[in-house]
């Protein structure tokens, strides 16, 4: 008989980039209907040893053909990954689908999207992430984010004044 599957858990220390993980900002593109949107973001890990602990942990380095372990411009050419969420998971498991827990650093204290603000391009965090399943099977998934060193997120200049 096969062994059962079971979930890894890691945490890990980097810099989030183009974090969508507030329900405020998540990603409701057509890609993501089937989930009722996504939350996603670009995570740099500190360091090599990091990106190594990761993919020890089970993130996988390609799948479906595509490289999931890559540098990223927006992080001057840093080793990173895409990680993600789905806000409503498609088998109907509610612990497995909406935000990922954000949090001030270490702790279980929450981080508000109004009072402390968007997560933007640059800012330092723990993550904790699930990997279920091996190789380029695997299914990964963002738990947790602690904030450790926040930046803000720059408007995109945008004006809602008569459509300009």
């Amino acid at each position: 008989m096969a062994a059962k599957k079971q979930t890894k858990y890691g945490t890990f220390e980097g810099e989030l980039f183009y974090a969508r993980v507030f329900k405020e900002t998540m990603d409701k593109s057509d890609f993501h209907m089937a989930t009722n949107g996504q939350f996603n973001m670009i995570f740099v890990p500190k360091d090599s040893d990091e990106v190594n602990r990761m993919i020890e942990l089970g993130y996988p380095e390609v799948s479906m053909g595509n490289k999931m372990v890559k540098p990223y411009d927006v992080a001057d050419g840093r080793i990173g990954m895409k990680l993600k969420r789905p806000n409503d998971h498609a088998a109907g498991i509610i612990e497995f689908g909406g935000p990922p827990k954000v949090c001030k650093g270490k702790t279980n204290v929450p981080w508000d999207f109004i009072e402390d603000g968007d997560l933007g391009n640059g800012t330092k965090a723990f993550i904790k992430v699930s990997v279920y399943g091996e190789g380029s099977t695997a299914s990964v998934r963002l738990e947790k984010i602690g904030v450790t060193e926040h930046v803000a997120k720059e408007d995109s200049g945008d004006s809602d004044q008569d459509g300009w």
